[in-house]
C-alpha cells in the first residue's frame, strides 16, 4: 500500500520511505505520489505521538508492531521525538526508536536547491560518516551562502549528533551577509528549516539566527544557554548534555564573538568555563591549539597557572605558551626563553658523549624520535623557526649514518625549500649525497629506508638551480639552466623543475627544447591515464590504482597550467583528480592554478582559499593565494 506522508511544513525536500516493518513487509512513504486513503492520513495528523512512542513499550508484541508501522507512516513528523527517545530508559522503546530512525532515508535535496548544493547532497544518506563530514565543508564553501538551507536540514534531520553539531558550526563559522535584508532572510531559512527542533545544535543555531537579526554579538543569550546546559549536566536531567557538548557550546559561542568583533567577550566567556576542560595531556593541548586559532593567546597562559606540572613536562605545551607570549606583549626573547625550555625537555645528547655512551641506543631513538614529531607540530602550525631547530638537534646529536638524522635532513629540506631557502637545502643534503657516493654501504642503507638516492640528488640540484636562477650574479644566473636540466635527468618525471626551465629566461633553442619537454611529458601522462582508465574498465585491482590516476590528472594540470598547452582539458583533469581524491589541499592548490590560467579569478581565489583552510601555514599555499588576490586587486 502506497501511503502520503503528512507533513507539518511545505518543505517538499521531507520525503521518506519507511524500510522492512517487523510484520508487514515494505512500506513505502513518498511524498510524490497520492494517498490512496485520505481518511487515514487525516487521523494521523491528529494522533499524539507522544503516545505512540509510549506505545513502542507496550506489553502486547501487536500493539508494538503497530505502532511501529504508524511511526513509519508519519515519517519525519515524528523524527524529533524518535530521537529523544533513542535515549529512553526503557530498553523496548529505545530500541525501536532507534530502528525506526534508521529507517528514514531522507531526502536531503530541494528542488529548489543550487545545482552546486544538490551535487554535494547527492546520495548524501549512502556516504560513510567522514565523507558526509567532508560533504558538510562542501557545502559550508559555496558562495553566496548557498548551503545554508541544506545544512540547516543536516542539522535537524542528520542521525549522527556530531554531524548535526558540525553542520551548524560549519553555518556559524561563515562570514554572515553584509546585507541586512540578506542577513534576516539567512534568519528565516534556518528558523523554518528548524522548527521546533530540540537539539543542541538546534538551539545554538536559532541564537545565532537572532545574531543575525540583531546584527551583534548576543552575549547574554550564549550565556544564558551554556548556563542552561551546565544546569542540565549538573543536575543530571538530560542525556545529551554532557561536559564536552558543552565545551563545543562555548567554543562556538566565543567563536562567534571573535568572528563579530567582540574578542574580549569571547575571552571571558571562554576563561569562566576553563574547569570544563578535564585535566588530561590531549584535552589542554587541544584547549591550547583552539584557543591560538581563535586568537585569544591568554587562555592559554590562564591554562599554564591552572597546569603548571602539565606544562613544565610536556614540550608542545610549552611551544603553546611560548606562541602565546609570542603573540602577546612580553616580546620575543620572553617567548624564545619557553621555547628554548620545551627543546630541552628529553634533550639528545650528541652521539660521541659520555652522556650517550651511557645511555641504550634505543632510548636515544625513542627520544630522537619524539623531537622529530615535535618539529612536525611546530611547523603545522607555522612555528617554522622552532620546528627547525627541533630538526637540526637531531641532525647535530645523531651521526650522519642514522636513519632518524637522515629523515630529519629531509624534512628540514622540505620546510627550507617551501621557504625559499634553497642554499640551505643543498648544504644540509650534501653531506648525505657525498657520503652516498664514498660509501656503498650507507648508500644501501638509505636505500632500505626508502630514501631514493636518484630523487635526494635531483633535489640537491634542483635547489641548487633555484638558488643561482635568484642570485644577483649573472654567472650564476647562466649556469641555472645546466643545473636544472642536471636535476630533470635524474628525476625526469618532476614537473616542478620544467616549470622552473620554462620560467627561465633562455634563448630561442632553450625555449624550443623546454617547450618539447612540456609536450612529451604531458603525453606521457596522458598515456598513463588512459591506461589507467583501461584497467579500471577491465575490473583490474590495484590497492592504489584510483589515488595514481588522480595523480596523474593533477601532474598534468599543475605542469599545463603553471606553462602552456591547453588550459581548458587541464582544468578538467584537476576537476577528475578531486573527483576521485576529495578535498586534497594539494590537488586543491592546482585546481585554483588552473582557474588562474583560464582567467577566472573568483573561482581561482575561492579554491585557494579552501586549500589554505586545510593548510593555513603552508607557505608555497600561501604565496599563490597572495598571488591570486593581488592580480584580482590589479584587475578591480
Amino acid at each position: 500500500m502506497t501511503i502520503r506522508l503528512p507533513s507539518r511544513c511545505d518543505h517538499p525536500w521531507l520525503r521518506c520511505i519507511g524500510c522492512l516493518s517487523l510484520l508487514c513487509g515494505c512500506v513505502l512513504a513518498t511524498a510524490d505520489e497520492p494517498s490512496s486513503d485520505p481518511t487515514t492520513i487525516a487521523n494521523e495528523r491528529r494522533v499524539d505521538i507522544a503516545e505512540l512512542i509510549e506505545q513502542l513499550g507496550h506489553p502486547s508484541y501487536a500493539v508494538r508492531v503497530r505502532t511501529r508501522e504508524t511511526l513509519e507512516r508519519i515519517g519525519l513528523q515524528a523524527f524529533d521525538d524518535l530521537h529523544n527517545a533513542q535515549y529512553r530508559s526503557d530498553s523496548e522503546i529505545a530500541m525501536a526508536a532507534r530502528y525506526l530512525i534508521g529507517s528514514l532515508l531522507v531526502s536531503w535535496s530541494d528542488e529548489s536547491d543550487p545545482p552546486a548544493v544538490r551535487e554535494a547532497l547527492d546520495e548524501y544518506g549512502a556516504q560513510s560518516e567522514s565523507e558526509r563530514h567532508n560533504r558538510i565543508d562542501r557545502l559550508a564553501e559555496l558562495p553566496g551562502r548557498q548551503g545554508v538551507a541544506a545544512l540547516s536540514r543536516l542539522v535537524r534531520f542528520e542521525t549522527s549528533l556530531r554531524l548535526s553539531r558540525d553542520a551548524a558550526l560549519a553555518i556559524m563559522r561563515g562570514a554572515p551577509p553584509s546585507d541586512r535584508a540578506a542577513r534576516l532572510a539567512e534568519a528565516d531559512t534556518i528558523v523554518g528549516v528548524l522548527g521546533a527542533n530540540p537539539r543542541q545544535a538546534s538551539q545554538w543555531l536559532r541564537v545565532y539566527a537572532d545574531e543575525l537579526r540583531e546584527g551583534r554579538y548576543l552575549a547574554t543569550a550564549w550565556d544564558t544557554l551554556v548556563a542552561e546546559q551546565r544546569r542540565a549536566i549538573d543536575e543530571a536531567g538530560d542525556v545529551n548534555a554532557t561536559r564536552p557538548i558543552v565545551l563545543e557550546l562555548v567554543r562556538v559561542s566565543a567563536s562567534r564573538a571573535v568572528l563579530l568583533g567582540e574578542a574580549d567577550a569571547a575571552f571571558e566567556l571562554a576563561a569562566a568555563h576553563l574547569d570544563l576542560i578535564p585535566p588530561v595531556t590531549i584535552e589542554v593541548t587541544n584547549a591550547c591549539g583552539w584557543a591560538i586559532d581563535q586568537g585569544l593567546h591568554p587562555l592559554v597562559l590562564r591554562l599554564r597557572e591552572k597546569h603548571p606540572a602539565m606544562f613544565g613536562r610536556n614540550p608542545i605545551l610549552l611551544y603553546a605558551a611560548a606562541e602565546a607570549v609570542l603573540a602577546g606583549d612580553e616580546g620575543i626573547e620572553a617567548a624564545e626563553a619557553i621555547a628554548e625550555e620545551a627543546a630541552a625537555i628529553e634533550s639528545i645528547p650528541r652521539h660521541d658523549s659520555p652522556e650517550a655512551a651511557a645511555m641504550s641506543p634505543k632510548l636515544i631513538e625513542e627520544r630522537a624520535q619524539r623531537h622529530r614529531e615535535i618539529g612536525a607540530e611546530l611547523e603545522s602550525r607555522g612555528l617554522f623557526r622552532w620546528a627547525e631547530r627541533e630538526y637540526r638537534n637531531i641532525i647535530d646529536a645523531l651521526p650522519l649514518d642514522s636513519a632518524l638524522a637522515a629523515h630529519a635532513r629531509r624534512q628540514l629540506a622540505r620546510l627550507l625549500s617551501e621557504l625559499l631557502r634553497h642554499r640551505d637545502v643543498v648544504e644540509l643534503l650534501e653531506p648525505m649525497i657525498q657520503r652516498s657516493e664514498e660509501d656503498q654501504q650507507y648508500a644501501r642503507r638509505l636505500q632500505t629506508q626508502h630514501i631514493d638516492l636518484s630523487r635526494l640528488k635531483s633535489a640537491m640540484w634542483f635547489q641548487r638551480g633555484l638558488a643561482q636562477a635568484a642570485s644577483e650574479d649573472a654567472d650564476e644566473r647562466a649556469a641555472a639552466g645546466q643545473t636544472l636540466l642536471t636535476a630533470l635527468e635524474l628525476e625526469p618525471d618532476n614537473v616542478d623543475i620544467l616549470i622552473a626551465m620554462y620560467r627561465l629566461d633562455g634563448d630561442e633553442l632553450w625555449q624550443a627544447d623546454v617547450r618539447r619537454r612540456i609536450r612529451s611529458i604531458a603525453t606521457m601522462f596522458d598515456n598513463q591515464i588512459e591506461a589507467m582508465k583501461l584497467q579500471l574498465q577491465a575490473r583490474i585491482r590495484f590497492p592504489d590504482l584510483l589515488y595514481r590516476l588522480a595523480e596523474a590528472y593533477n601532474q598534468y594540470a599543475w605542469l599545463i597550467s603553471n606553462t602552456e598547452g591547453d588550459q581548458e582539458k587541464a582544468l578538467s583533469y584537476s576537476l577528475r583528480s578531486l573527483e576521485l581524491v576529495p578535498d586534497q589541499p594539494a590537488q586543491l592548490d592546482t585546481l585554483g592554478r588552473c582557474y588562474f590560467a583560464v582567467g577566472d579569478l573568483e573561482n581561482a581565489i575561492r579554491v585557494q582559499r579552501r586549500a589554505v583552510k586545510q593548510m593555513p601555514y603552508s607557505p608555497p599555499l600561501l604565496r599563490q593565494l597572495a598571488e591570486f588576490e593581488a592580480a584580482a586587486a590589479a584587475a578591480d
